[in-house]
């Protein structure tokens, strides 16, 4: 199941110069446990150098930040500093594409156990987040729809928004 895309449109907006760095946000370090994802993707030159600005939490229904250092994105929750998801990109033409994807298995900073739908949910929070594009929530299989869906997706991502888009 998947919820319909957020009301914005489909573009990669202008650039702000600041890029988010590892100084940008209280985070921890990668964890020891973690599984390899399918998660395969590639980026033009417009989009790399939007990953490249990765996301600083700008209020509390930011969920995510999000930082790129030698050749790795990583995705920490906003609220606890605890890393999540780290895809390391490698040069591809004028872009780049993914090399490699993994999810935490640190069971005292994440619960999922499913590679497949955290590779959905890596593929969308890199979409929505830092390309803007309008893509459908994943919602895992065992999260009937309607509200619970909804209380769902605002835990996993708040109101979803991307750097330089308005509250």
């Amino acid at each position: 199941m998947t919820l319909a895309p957020l009301s914005r449109k489909h573009r990669i907006p202008p650039m702000d110069a600041s890029a988010a760095t590892r100084a940008s946000w209280q985070i921890k370090p990668p964890p020891a446990t973690r599984v390899a994802l399918a998660y395969t993707r590639s980026f033009t030159a417009a989009e790399h150098a939007r990953l490249l600005l990765g996301l600083v939490p700008a209020q509390m229904e930011d969920k995510w930040f999000i930082y790129f250092e030698d050749a790795w994105l990583h995705l920490h929750r906003s609220w606890t500093g605890a890393c999540i998801y780290g895809v390391r990109l490698e040069p591809e033409g004028e872009g780049s594409r993914v090399a490699e994807a993994w999810a935490s298995r640190s069971t005292e900073e994440y619960t999922r156990t499913d590679a497949a739908y955290d590779a959905r949910l890596l593929s969308f929070l890199v979409d929505r987040l830092l390309l803007r594009l309008d893509v459908a929530f994943p919602v895992p299989d065992a999260i009937e729809g309607g509200d619970r869906a909804s209380l769902y997706r605002h835990h996993v991502v708040g109101h979803a928004r991307a750097r330089d888009e308005d509250p």
